[in-house]
Formats: structure tokens, sequence, C-alpha cells
């Protein structure tokens, strides 16, 4: 839950939330799709005002025979739970006094329920702790929850607080005992949750929060006293509070186990042998069961219910084939702070994204979608899921006592909570998640969600379970996405070369840059992506990796390999990644123009040798750019360059920026659809050994020659980036008066010479700049300032070339005086352009006999990389022909 600190102070953050507009609720009955004709007690609004313990006295008293619970060595009918209760509450009241937490410490057996009925019994609140938690986990939670009293089995819990052991079935309480009063609005269930990155946090809900779960659960299934729930899932987790106590409250019966202690093949077993009617389990613990569950479930399960992660319509179709044909699914969709929404699956609803919606609405709470500046989200676009409701949780448990830190709203009985959660709600009224913001990441500048690229992973049949990761380098504080995942059935060999080109498929920015195959992904007792571990786990992997190819390098590389070996250790310092195998991609691994620069200036000092800047270009992959090593490539002057392949179309021709090379055009160009090949054209100068051409004139003149032997006849394609407009408009002007015909010219944002801008327009931008340049460092760790520092300084050489290509092209710049173009300019102008500048319509009018302006993505600088590439390349694709 995201604090009033957050937020800013509370009345402010009230306000700011007034105006929202919330999503319509109701459109469909809570029971919609489901057992619409099973009988059942209906859960009623004035229910929620009484006692949880007075709910279950009443079923007790009515069903005193019917079995209650059940593990694998005992079961206790209604009668015998609620005398187990009785006693053990009248000790916890004598034991503590009115508000001190109890904390329960036993695994999933019919003790479990004992104990939290007998808290609520007591009135006092209390706290489940998972006997699967680590040391240093349960130590944490011990020491901000601070339990007064602890219920403990035969294990043993290192605390201070006083112990009650619960080896068997406490005594009934004396006669005429009557539960403690206790408010439905107090404090009465703490569950630690998160924790995957830092300490875990105690979140506060209340009777009347447990009761809306309750009776949403009962109303929505039309729960009864011929159920026989088994839940997978942790008592400690909110799900397994809320399903324990819904079953008891129906009068139905409740299986205990532990699914980390006995595994997929025997919870099978025991659907079939218990008879179970609901099914509650999270996404990847489901699979895991479906992988022994044989061809049917059975004849008496008529409900799987789904929540706690990202669920896939493959999950459906898996349950869809074990479940017999009348059975149900149902998808929770609820927060630890806050339940939201649900639905029985309609399988007609499905759409080409893997990930299935999160449900409708529920009655009783508001819901709305807030974009990134607080504003509602329009219809269809992506916000930030926000909750206002009554039963948003009533704060965090922090040393000992409740802290409100949820913002009222509209008096205060309701409260308001931000989710975290990126959705965007369909036109049939259901939302779909689309991600969170703290598992959205940036990388190589395009955003990328984390638990997207683990759906797109899980699509392939063999994966059972993924966990994605985002790693940046203390150095240079790029970014590298690592995944992880885990096999059904054992590891096929083969499946990571699978994995990496069904992700070849999508955005390169979601292409891992690692990809390891594990036996298990590390999951907290939530379910939720243990991160922390899955870190700790990725740090031994990249040591272990690194301390291999320093060893390689220490025993020198084999007669033959010195090529293959040096290109490793080089790919492997610039990507922070290690080279998998020969179809290895330099750009998919995590390349960009600006680690192009590097890796080609290393691999020069590394072999002593010059070479071709392009080549990485030219050869991406590790196999073919170590053959062209080989093929000892030079660095002699070739202008024109391949971005990308193509046959049957006429070529496009694009020419360089400022700096003179075509790094910096290659990640738009690669993502054009166009059938025909993209050529770029780089300047002379840029190895430092040839002078750059003094002018535009020259360039034109020169790049001409080379397109015409490249192309005889038109109709010619010319683009430019930047200065390159410039160039492509001398070119274009000069083949319109020898006669040839000119298809395209393409002006990227291109200004007039920058040497004559007002002072007033440098000092916009060199402001703008230096914020930017401030943001960047003060990201970056203090601790690797030096090394950053040191890494840049050690390659201080790369850049020379482009300097003094830059230096030439500026000046080149300021003396041309472009003429007219007897045609049509198309300028791309992308809507970030720098404000101070005039637009390129006023720029460009008096020089050609039309315009077209074409509006893109980013900015000057970011017009042509990620994450603006590819709506550029299609902005392009769009202006060249098709056939």
């Amino acid at each position: 839950m995201n604090s009033v600190a957050d937020l800013g102070h509370a009345n402010a953050a009230a306000a700011e939330f007034e105006s929202l507009k919330w999503l319509d609720e109701g459109k469909h009955p809570l029971d919609w799709n489901g057992s619409t004709r099973r009988i059942f007690s209906k859960f009623r609004d004035e229910d929620l005002d009484r006692p949880i313990i007075a709910h279950f006295e009443r079923v007790a008293r009515r069903h005193p025979n019917r079995i209650a619970v059940t593990d694998s060595d005992t079961s206790l009918s209604f009668s015998e739970l609620w005398d187990g209760v009785s006693g053990l509450a009248e000790m916890i009241a004598a034991e503590t006094k009115p508000g001190d937490l109890i904390g329960i410490a036993l695994p999933a057996c019919s003790m479990a329920p004992v104990a939290i009925l007998a808290c609520l019994g007591a009135g006092r609140p209390f706290v489940v702790l998972d006997p699967h938690y680590s040391g240093n986990r349960l130590s944490q939670v011990l020491e901000d929850a601070r339990p007064t009293l602890m219920l403990q089995g035969e294990g043993v819990v290192e605390t201070t607080a006083r112990v009650i052991r619960l080896t068997g079935l406490p005594q009934p309480a004396r006669k005429g005992w009557r539960p403690t009063e206790f408010g439905v609005d107090q404090p009465a269930c703490v569950v630690y949750t998160s924790g995957s990155t830092g300490r875990p946090k105690g979140v506060v809900n209340s009777q009347r929060n447990l009761l809306q779960r309750v009776a949403q659960s009962i109303n929505a299934a039309r729960i009864n006293a011929e159920d026989r729930f088994l839940t997978l899932a942790s008592l400690s987790t909110i799900v397994g509070v809320r399903d324990t106590i819904t079953a008891l409250l129906a009068g139905a019966s409740i299986h205990l186990l532990d699914p980390q202690h006995v595994g997929a093949r025997e919870i099978v077993n025991v659907l079939r042998a218990e008879r179970i009617t609901i099914l509650f389990g999270f996404p990847d613990l489901l699979r895991s069961v479906l992988g022994h569950a044989g061809e049917r479930a059975g004849d008496t399960l008529r409900l799987v219910r789904v929540g706690g992660d990202t669920t896939l319509w493959s999950d459906i179709e898996l349950l869809r084939g074990w479940l017999a044909p009348e059975s149900a699914i149902q998808l929770i969709y609820a927060a630890t702070e806050a339940p939201m929404m649900q639905w029985f699956v309609d399988d007609s609803c499905r759409t080409d994204d893997p990930r299935i919606p999160i449900g409708y609405p529920l009655p009783g709470n508001h819901l709305a979608l807030i974009d990134e500046y607080g504003h509602d989200a329009r219809p269809g676009e992506v916000g930030e899921l926000i909750v206002e409701s009554p039963y948003v949780s009533l704060g965090l448990w922090i040393e000992g006592h409740c802290i409100a830190d949820s913002i009222e709203s509209s008096g205060p009985s309701s409260r308001l909570f931000r989710t975290g959660d990126l959705v965007r709600q369909r036109p049939d009224g259901l939302l779909e998640r689309m991600g969170r913001k703290d598992r959205q990441v940036k990388i190589r500048g395009t955003r990328v969600d984390l638990e997207g690229v683990e759906a797109a992973l899980r699509q392939h049949p063999l994966v059972r379970d993924a966990g994605a990761l985002a790693r940046t380098s203390s150095a240079d504080r790029s970014v590298t996405l690592v995944a992880y995942v885990c096999a059904r059935n054992g590891a096929p060999s083969g499946l990571l070369d699978d994995l990496k080109e069904l992700m070849r498929l999508g955005p390169p920015a979601m292409r891992p840059g690692r990809l390891y195959l594990i036996p298990k992904i590390p999951r907290l007792p939530s379910s939720k992506l243990d991160v922390r571990a899955l870190m700790d786990l990725d740090e031994i992997n990249v040591q272990s990796e690194r301390a291999s190819v320093a060893a390689a390098a220490a025993a020198g590389p084999a007669e033959g390999d010195s090529i293959e070996r040096t290109v490793a250790q080089v790919w492997q310092e610039v990507l922070n990644t290690p080279v998998c195998g020969p179809q290895d991609d330099f750009f998919d691994a995590g390349g960009d123009s600006l680690k192009a620069i590097t890796f080609m200036n290393d691999i020069e000092r590394a072999l002593d040798r010059e070479l071709a800047f392009t080549l990485i270009n030219e050869a991406p992959k590790f196999a073919r750019f170590c053959e062209a090593l080989r093929e000892h490539r030079t660095s002699r002057y070739v202008p024109l360059v391949a971005l990308k392949a193509g046959e049957g179309l006429p070529p496009v021709f694009f020419i360089h920026g400022l700096g003179g090379n075509v790094a910096e055009l290659f990640p738009m160009t690669r993502r054009m659809t166009y059938r025909g090949a993209v050529i770029g054209i780089q300047a002379r100068g840029l190895a430092g050994k040839e002078s750059p051409l003094p002018s535009v004139e020259a360039m034109a003149a020169e790049y001409l020659r080379e397109v015409k032997e490249r192309q005889p006849d038109g109709p010619y394609y010319l683009c430019g980036y930047s200065f390159g407009g410039l160039v492509a408009f001398e070119m274009a002007r000069r083949l319109c008066e020898s006669g040839d015909e000119v298809g395209l010219v393409g002006i990227f944002d291109t200004t007039m010479s920058p040497l004559r801008w007002p002072i007033r327009v440098w000092l916009s931008i060199v402001r703008r700049r230096l914020v930017q340049f401030a943001s960047d460092v003060m990201a970056a760790r203090f601790q690797s300032w030096p090394a950053a520092i040191g890494k840049i300084w050690g390659r201080v050489r790369a850049p020379i070339g482009v300097l003094k290509v830059a230096t030439s092209a500026l000046i080149a710049s300021a003396r041309y005086r472009p003429g007219f173009y007897p045609g049509e300019l198309t300028l791309f102008s992308p809507v970030g352009r720098e404000p101070s500048l005039p637009p390129l319509q006023s720029i460009w009018r008096n020089h050609a006999r039309t315009l077209s302006v074409v509006e893109t993505a980013g900015t000057h600088s970011t017009m042509l990389s990620a994450p603006n590439a590819e709506f550029t390349a299609a902005c392009l694709t769009q202006h060249l022909p098709v056939c």
C-alpha cells in the first residue's frame, strides 16, 4: 500500500481524488456466468455488522455434527471446533489485554482455524506466521509485529512473547463463557506482505473487511454447507484467512494441507479422496498440479478459483481440459489492502493478449483509473487503478500499533488505495491488468513491463513458470533484461534457443539479454515473485560467468579461437551479458549506437588493428561478426552501408547526422517493414586518417556518385537526419536538375546551421541538457562515478573521428545556402521538438514547391532510437511504395 507520505498530505491527497471519474460497477451480477441455480443462504449487507465469532457460533449450533475442518490426521465437527475455540479464547483473554497482537505459528492443520477464531473470540487481533518464512524474514516480522502471545505447535519459533502450545484440541470454556466484545471496525487481522526487495509490511484489516470478502465469495459462487474447500494458499496470506473463514461461515468444510510439503501428486489425491468441490490455487501452483492430474479432476470439483498472480488464457485452456464441462473457473483479483473485482471466466471474451482480464468492478467499491499526471485515463487507455471503499484496509501495523496510511475520502468510513497496478477497461466493461508501476522499467529507452515479459515466455507450452528482472550496471547505468524459466517435466534440449526465437517475434526491448533455465522460480508464500531471491541467484550467475571469462582469458586463447574469445570478452564487458551462441545478436542483447561505438573501439584496441566502424551494423550476429573480422575488414572509407536488406523495390538512402556515422539510424531502419533495402551513407573522415568533405555541396556530389553506382536509374528515395537533411535536400535538387526522378525527400528534424541560432536558443538547449545530465549523475550511485569516469577516459580516442566530422559539418552547414527544390519535401517533426526553435514549415517553406509535415514520437535526439524507433519507422514506411 502506498503511504500518505508518498501521496502528500492526507487532506490534499483526498482533494486530489475527489473529482475522479469512477468506473461503472455492478454491470453484471456477482454470479454472472457462474452456478446461478445453486441454492444457498445469501450473505446480506446487515451481516457485515455482526462479529465473525457470532456468525460462526450460529453455524456451529445449526450444524453441530457436520465436519468443519480436516487435515491429514484429524477431522473436527463444528461442535468440536466451537468447543476448542471457546476454550482457547478464554485462555487468550486471560493472558492478554485488549489491543495486544496474537501471533499464530502453526502449520496448515486443524489447529490453525481454532487459533484464528479463538483470537477473534477473545477480541484480539492476530497475525499468522508462515513456517516456510526464512529465519531472517521471520525475525523481521516478529520485530515489527511485537506479538504479546504466540500460539505454537510442536515447532519452535524463537520469540520473547509468552507461548501457548497447541498440541491438541483445547478443552471447552467454562460454562457461561461468552466471546469478548470486539467491534467489527477494529484491527482484527495483520497480514505481512511484499518484502520481496525490502522489509515486510503488516497490512491491517478489520472484521468488516474480512466479512466483505466472505460475502462476495459466498454470494458469487453460491457456497453452501455441501461444499468442501481446498485452499492451496498459506494461512499467512489474506487468501488463506479469507477462504478459511468463508468455508466455516457458509457451513462448509475445509481441508488443510501444506502444498510445499505434500507435492502436486498428493494434492490431486486429496482432491479426489476428500471429494473437494471448491479449489483455490495460484497460477504457478495450479500448473504444477495439472502436470500430475491425469485426464479429469473428478465428478465433485465444481469450481476452481484462481488469483494472486498473472493468469494466462493458456492456463484456462489447461483447466478446461481437466475440469468437467459444467465446472466453472472464477478469477479473483484483490490485494491484501482491498477486494476489487472478480468474474467467472467466459472464453468468448478472449483476445490476442495472452493475459486474461481480471474481471468486473465489485459492488461496494469505487474504481478509477488515473494517468501519470493524476488525471482520469481516457476510455481504453492504461492508468493506475485507484480504489475508494469502506473495505480498504485500516493501515499498517508498525512497531506494535496500527498506523493509518490510507487516505480518507467521503468521510471517515471510506478510504482510498492506490494499487500501483496499471489497468485499462475494455468496451465490454472487463478490466485488463497491464502490469505494475513498480515493475515497469526502461530498457534502451523503451518502457518494458516485466510481467509482460514473463507472460510472453509462459506462452511456450514447455514453460511452467517464469521470472524477469532488470539489472543495472554499476559502471555505466545500462539496463539488461534478465529472465529465468522453469520447464514442465524436465528441461528438453534446445528450449532456451526456442524461447529466444519466440521472444524475437516481439519488441526488441522485451528480448532478454540473459536467459536461464532453473528448477523452480522462487516465490513468496503469497505467490508473488521473490525478487530478492532471484536477484541473489542472478548475482551468483553473473559472478560465475565473469570468473569463467577471466579464467579463459588468463589461460590464453586456443589455436583458431582467438577472434571468438576476444569478441566474447569485449561483448561481455560492453553489454554486461555473455555470448550464449553463434546467433546471438549484438543489438538484441542490449546494444545501441553508443555501445556499438564502445564495442568497436575496444575490439580495435584488443586486436591492434583499424576496423570499419559499421562492421557491427553489417554483421550484428556473433558468428558473422567474427567471420568478418577474419576477412580483415579495415577502416577504408566505404560511404554506403547496408542497414536493412531488401529486394524488389528501390532502396532508401539515408544520410548521416552531424557526427557522420550511421549507427544512430540502425534502431529505426531495422524496424522498417519496407520490402526494399535501406542504405546508410556515412561521412568521410570517421576513421581519423581521411579528411572530412568540406561542404554540403561536396558531400552531395560524392554521395550521388555512390548512389548512382548502386542504383543507376530513379526513382530515388532520399532521407536525411538532422544535418543529413541538408545533404539529402541538395542531392534531390541536383537529381531534379539532371532530369532524374525523385520519389521521396525525407527531412528528419533538419534546421539551418546551429551557428546561426540566436543566443537565447543556445542557452535554452544548454540549460535543458545540463538538467538532464545532473539528473543522470544523481541517478547513479556515488561509488560508481570513479569507475564510470575511468572507463570513459580509457576510450577517449573513440569519438575523435566523430568530433572531427561534426566540427566540419557545423562549418559546412553555416556556409550552405539551400536553393529551391521543385518538388515535395516531407518533413518528419518530433512531438518533443526543441520549443525555442521555429517550426520546420517556416524553415523550409521558401525552398520547395510543397511541404508535407509528419509528426513522429520523441525528441530530436530520440526520434530514431527506442522507444520511438518503431513509430518513426512506420511513419517513414507509409511514404514509401508498397509494390
